[in-house]
């Protein structure tokens, strides 16, 4: 897949799937900006190799500060944004009664809002280009009911939902939006959900055998179809939810 020329804002880019994300969008020749609340928004191997090539802002997605700031870091140091990946995400392991008001909120504004934000601060600058795409991160948690994922099933819901109506709103904008659905993916963020469960191990098992192909995803596996969807190859696909899951809502 050929990226040159093109400029990516890559959010949840510190770790997993978006890390896997600046990696593949860099190697194959686009200009990123990798955006984590972790102090290292992107892996230093990649900031080491690709030093022209690779920004970074550390910050909240939950806060629209973050947004302002990454378009302007974007524009300033590229000058446009032609992709804009929507990847940061929360997910505490609870029932829905037991979050507290400000966890459920932090879900939903990390996991939601912050697509809100983005498309406030980017989709101006893509129209007046003539064009870009939104790549939003949903869940097998967006079409079907899990246990203990109280709020963040809910919030990866909206995901789609948002997703689609972008896809409406700016189609005459050569504004394009999709959402990529994971099945579960071995990632820090299943790790920690993992050891919130009581039982690791067993959690873990348990999401390998829900999946018919008998495992769970290994980040750079999403982190390739998001590659594919960012190039010229798919310029054709708007408004689409991507189930790549393993056949786990095939059944």
């Amino acid at each position: 897949m050929n990226l040159h020329g093109k400029v990516a804002i890559v959010t949840g880019a510190a770790s997993g799937i978006g890390a896997e994300i600046v990696r593949l969008y860099l190697d194959a020749g686009a200009r990123v900006v990798g955006v984590d609340r972790n102090p290292q928004a992107a892996p230093p191997e990649l900031q080491a190799k690709h030093p022209a090539a690779l920004r970074t802002v550390t910050g909240d997605v939950a806060v629209e500060q973050t947004a302002l700031e990454y378009t302007r870091v974007a524009l300033a140091a590229f000058g446009r944004i032609d992709i804009m990946v929507n990847n940061a995400g929360i997910a505490p392991v609870k029932q829905i009664h037991m979050h507290t008001p400000a966890e459920w909120d932090a879900v939903m504004n990390t996991n939601v809002k912050s697509i809100y934000f983005s498309a406030r601060h980017v989709v101006p600058v893509m129209q007046a280009q003539g064009g870009g795409l939104f790549l939003n991160t949903g869940s097998i948690s967006s079409v079907t009911g899990m246990p203990l994922q109280g709020a963040y099933g809910p919030s990866k819901g909206a995901v789609i939902q948002i997703t689609r109506q972008m896809a409406i709103e700016y189609a005459r904008d050569n504004i394009r939006s999709n959402a990529v659905c994971p099945g579960t993916v071995d990632t820090p963020l299943l790790q920690q959900a993992a050891a919130e469960s009581g039982d690791a191990d067993a959690f873990m098992k348990r999401l390998g055998d829900a999946h018919p192909i008998g495992r769970i995803a290994q980040s750079e596996e999403i982190a390739q179809f998001f590659l594919f969807l960012a190039s010229d190859n798919a310029r054709f696909i708007t408004g689409a939810v991507l189930m790549i899951d393993g056949g786990y809502t095939a059944q």
